[in-house]
């Protein structure tokens, strides 16, 4: 009989297995595909934007496009909304190294750093006591994403992974982040871990400055060496496949210069890429990406569609080129010209590497400039021009004084045949000179020419609204006016003194 049941309990078991694995992968596909589709339809808020170029819908929840050299944010979705980054946490970690470490210094792994990071997450297999370079550490962890790399790195520089975290979370204020916190240098997940694609992106921007990124970012393949722990070789391959053919060529993009994957369950799809077309250098953030069985995760998809509507509807312009309400240059307002000094420089000049970038259809003047003076008295910059175009900041450049780089000009006689003495030095035997700084000068300067415009001003206006700004004038008709307090007292005063004469009378 407990034979019998047993039998029993295990086809009914059997049945209900049967029935229910056909459903369940279905149900789960049909949920992917309408997360993904609903992600997909999200609104895009830069398309909202007047006059800008329409961009494309992507399956990302969040992504962005910003132009490197002005922080001009060319495409937006979501670019606020908090996600967990996953492994383009590590774009952060190679960042803090390139500012704190020299690439041949050597780097020993610890116990924590080989053995804390999740089982099966993405590694090189490193040994506890094994020794890479940083310049290795780096490959590995943008090419490999080695998590005990990154964990290796972060000791390096901080003493631990706990240390480097507040490092992080310290850079990534500085570089202007409102919404990012780390707690570990490789992305694996916490709940206390994340960041957005606008802060990615200002993290990113700010990595690319570094000629060795670049270097290390768009190396399809790295053969690490033999170690201390290691006698054979690793080839390590590049896994963005804008950059790399290891896993397929369909993605390749010549115009890709860096970049950096990343996926954890919980984060989802996140990518970075960074790109240079028609001239602008392109950082786009994609997170939270997922895919379904049948169109798989569009990841490379999104990204390249989204570089080719930035290189395709934006220009890049430069700004001394084209400004002629701020234009400063030779011979013109606030130059010294050629005179007793010599050749000179402009007193005052436009930086000539300032740019706004533009949709291809706008003209220069469709931006409006907004003059704002700086703070800080020894800077040689006195104002920056920041562009507006369709309420969004396009670009600036930098006013600065030049006068600090022109000389000092000597003033001294010329040498009197008949005088004995040196007519370079005083009676204390010091040398005589005068010495006119340039600089100083051109701010009196400055400050006259407002003076006087702030004259002309008020005389057109006077002029056109008759107005009297004469005292003179104004004076006298304030005498002449018998209702005037002064002419009140002088009749009072001459009536008690009638008054005084018929009393004595």
């Amino acid at each position: 009989m407990k034979f019998l049941n047993k039998l029993t309990a295990a086809v009914l078991a059997s049945v209900l297995c049967l029935t229910s694995i056909p459903s369940s992968p279905v149900f789960a596909t049909e949920d992917l595909a309408v997360a993904s589709e609903n992600r997909y339809n999200m609104e895009i808020q830069s398309n909202a934007w007047d006059g800008w170029p329409a961009g494309p819908q992507v399956y990302a929840e969040s992504a962005i496009v910003m132009e490197a050299s002005t922080g001009t944010i060319l495409y937006d979705k979501n670019i606020d909304q908090q996600h967990y980054p996953a492994s383009i946490t590590k774009i952060m970690t190679v960042l803090l190294a390139l500012e704190n470490l020299d690439m041949n210094e050597e780097v020993t792994f610890s116990h924590n750093a080989v053995y804390s990071i999740d089982y099966g997450s993405s590694s090189i297999a490193r040994d506890e006591g094994e020794i890479l370079t940083v310049e290795e550490c780096l490959y590995a962890i943008m090419l490999e994403s080695a998590n005990e790399c990154a964990n290796a790195i972060a000791e390096q520089i901080s003493g631990s992974v706990e240390a480097f975290s507040e490092l992080m979370n310290q850079k990534a204020a500085e570089l202007g982040c409102t919404n990012t916190h780390f707690v570990n240098p490789n992305g694996l997940p916490n709940d206390d871990h994340y960041t957005t694609a606008r802060d990615m992106a200002l993290i990113t921007r700010e990595a690319i400055k570094y000629e060795k990124f670049r270097q290390i970012n768009s190396t399809p393949r790295y053969t690490l060496r033999a170690t201390n722990k290691k006698d054979q070789e690793l080839l390590m391959n590049n896994h963005h496949h804008m950059m790399s053919a290891y896993k397929t060529s369909r993605y390749l993009d010549d115009t890709v210069f860096a970049g950096k994957t990343g996926y954890t369950s919980v984060a989802l799809n996140t990518l970075v890429t960074c790109a240079t077309r028609n001239g602008m250098d392109l950082i786009v953030v994609t997170m939270k990406t997922q895919g379904t069985g049948e169109t798989g995760v569009p990841t490379f998809t999104d990204t390249a569609n989204l570089l080719n509507y930035a290189g395709e509807n934006f220009r890049k312009v430069n700004i001394s080129q084209n400004e002629t309400n701020f234009r400063i240059g030779q011979n013109e307002l606030f130059d010294t010209g050629s005179s007793v000094f010599g050749d000179t420089t402009p007193l005052i000049e436009m930086d000539t590497e300032g740019y706004i970038i533009l949709p291809v259809n706008a003209e220069f003047s469709d931006a409006s400039a907004q003059l704002e003076f700086a703070d800080a008295e020894s800077s040689p910059v006195i104002a920056t021009l920041n562009y507006v175009y369709a309420g969004q900041n396009v670009g600036s450049t930098e006013l600065r004084l030049t006068s600090s780089q022109i000389p000092e000009f000597d003033f001294q006689k010329t040498e009197d045949p008949d005088n004995t003495e040196d007519p370079e030095t005083d009676q204390t035997g010091q040398k005589t000179l005068i010495k006119i700084n340039l600089r100083i000068v051109g701010i009196v300067l400055c400050i006259l020419v407002t003076i006087l415009l702030l004259i002309l001003l008020i005389r057109k206006i006077a002029r056109d609204y008759s107005l009297d700004l004469n005292p003179v004038h104004h004076f006298q008709k304030w005498m002449n006016n018998p209702n005037s307090l002064i002419n009140r007292s002088k009749r009072r005063y001459q009536i008690w003194k009638r008054r005084r004469r018929n009393w004595k009378l």
